[in-house]
C-alpha cells in the first residue's frame, strides 16, 4: 500500500481527546529540571499502554530518560521523535482545557508534543503496521537548566536515530539552520575589604567603572555584529541581560558581574566565541587594573542541507495534512537539534505544535495544532521508514 495513502487513513484515526487528556495529566505533574522522575514514569506507562517497548535510563535517578521503541522489520533506518520532560521552574496557569486551548506550565513547552509523539506511535501500532525501520521515542529532562546532560548521555550511549524530529517549536516553517547560543558572564573583581570611598587609594581599581567600560566594548561589538548576517537567520548579536555591582553607596564595590547571551552563526565554534570575550576581558583588565574573569557555555549553531530526506518528508507530510506549503527558515532559538547534529552526527529538525507562549505566565497550546503535529508525525514516519507489512 502507498505510504502516503495509508498515512492519510491513519491520520484520521488520531483521537484529540486522548492527546488532550495525556497532556493535562502530565501538566499536572510538576517537573522542574532535576525533578522529572514522576512525569517520566507516567509517560513511560502511557507508552507501554500504547504497545511500545519501553525502558527507563536511570543514570540520573531524579531525571530518568524514557526510551521507547516501535520495532520495524529490522531492514531500514531508525527515525527518532524526541522531546524533553522538564519545564521552567516558575509558577504557571491552572491546568485546564478552555476554548480549544490546553493551559498549564509545560503545556506548550513541551508536554503536548510528548503526547503527540505517543498518539502517533499508538495509531501506527494499533493499525498493525510493520514499519520498514524502527521508530524510536525519547523523552529526557534537564533541558531547561541548559545542561542537557541526560540527552548528551543518551547520544554517547548510541541511543539515537539515523534522523531525528525534535518535536519542539512551531509548525509554520521548517528551520534548517539555527544560531549558536553562548551564555556568558564577565566577573570583575573588586575591593574585598569593603573600604570607604574616602580612604581608597587614588587610581585603585573600581569594579563598577570597569564594568562600565566592558559594556562600552560590548556595545561596540554589537554594532559590528549587526553587519554579520546569515541566510535564514539574520544578524549575529550580543545581549546584556544583567549588570550587578557594589553593595553600598559609599563603599568601594566588592565586584561587578555582567551577563547575557551571544548568538552566532553556524560554522563558528564556542571556543572562537570564548576567545572573543577573553579578548574584551583582557582589554578591560589592562585599562582598569581590575581582574576580569570570563565564564562561558552554550551550544553551537547548525545547518541541515535543504535537500535532506528528513526535510522532504516533513514538508510533504505538512502539505498533506494542512494543504499548505512548509517554507524553509532559520531559528534563533536554541534547543536540542544541535546536540544531534554535532554529537550524533545525524540530520535533525524541529517540528512541533507551536512556541508562542513557552515560559510565559500564560502558557497554553491550541489542541488543534497538537493534532496537526501528530498527523504530520504519522506521515513523516511512514514516508521515512516505509512499510514492510500492513
Amino acid at each position: 500500500m502507498d505510504p502516503g495513502l495509508l498515512a492519510t487513513t491513519l491520520a484520521g484515526q488520531v483521537e484529540p481527546e486522548r492527546i488532550k487528556q495525556l497532556t493535562l495529566d502530565m501538566v499536572r505533574i510538576p517537573s522542574p529540571p532535576g525533578e522529572e522522575r514522576a512525569v517520566s514514569e507516567f509517560y513511560a506507562c502511557a507508552l507501554r499502554e500504547a504497545g511500545l517497548e519501553v525502558e527507563m535510563d536511570d543514570e540520573f535517578p531524579d531525571s530518568p530518560s524514557v526510551v521507547a521503541w516501535l520495532r520495524g522489520c529490522g531492514q531500514g533506518p531508525t527515525l527518532q521523535l524526541d522531546g524533553h520532560t522538564d519545564t521552567v521552574d516558575l509558577p504557571g496557569p491552572e491546568p485546564r482545557f478552555e476554548r480549544g486551548y490546553i493551559h498549564g506550565r509545560g503545556s506548550e513547552d513541551m508536554k503536548a508534543s510528548l503526547a503527540a509523539m505517543a498518539e502517533a506511535a499508538r495509531v501506527i501500532r494499533g493499525a498493525g503496521v510493520q514499519l520498514g525501520g524502527d521508530l524510536l521515542l525519547t523523552a529526557h529532562g534537564r533541558h531547561e537548566s541548559a545542561t542537557n546532560e541526560t540527552l548528551i548521555s543518551l547520544i554517547e550511549k548510541g541511543v539515537h536515530g539515523d534522523a531525528v524530529i525534535v518535536t519542539e517549536l512551531g509548525g509554520k516553517d521548517l528551520p534548517i539552520t539555527g544560531m549558536g547560543l553562548a551564555f556568558w558572564e564577565l566577573r570583575i573583581a573588586g575591593d574585598d575589604e569593603g573600604i570607604h570611598e574616602t580612604v581608597a587609594e587614588a587610581g585603585a581599581p573600581h569594579a563598577v567603572m570597569a564594568g562600565h567600560r566592558a559594556v562600552q566594548l560590548l556595545q561596540e561589538k554589537a554594532v559590528e555584529l549587526d553587519d554579520i548576517r546569515h541566510p535564514y537567520l539574520g544578524a549575529e548579536s550580543i545581549f546584556i541581560g544583567r549588570f550587578q555591582g557594589g553593595d553600598y553607596f559609599n563603599r568601594m564595590p566588592a565586584g561587578c558581574v555582567i551577563a547575557g547571551t551571544r548568538r552566532f552563526g553556524p560554522g563558528c565554534s564556542l571556543e572562537e566565541i570564548r576567545g572573543e570575550f577573553e579578548g574584551m576581558a583582557a582589554r578591560v583588565q589592562g585599562e582598569s587594573g581590575a581582574e576580569v574573569e570570563v565564564w562561558l557555555d552554550g551550544i553551537e549553531g547548525y545547518r541541515v542541507d535543504e535537500k535532506e530526506r528528513l526535510a522532504k518528508v516533513l514538508r510533504r507530510g505538512h502539505q498533506q495534512v494542512t494543504g499548505a506549503e512548509l517554507p524553509l527558515a532559520g531559528t534563533r532559538a536554541a534547543a536540542n537539534v544541535p546536540h544531534f547534529v554535532h554529537l550524533a552526527h545525524v540530520p535533525a529538525l524541529y517540528y512541533g505544535a507551536s512556541y508562542l507562549t513557552a515560559h510565559s505566565d500564560h502558557e497554553r497550546v491550541e489542541l488543534a495544532q497538537v493534532v496537526r503535529a501528530t498527523k504530520v508525525y504519522i506521515h513523516a514516519t511512514l514516508a521515512y521508514l516505509g512499510i514492510a507489512e500492513y
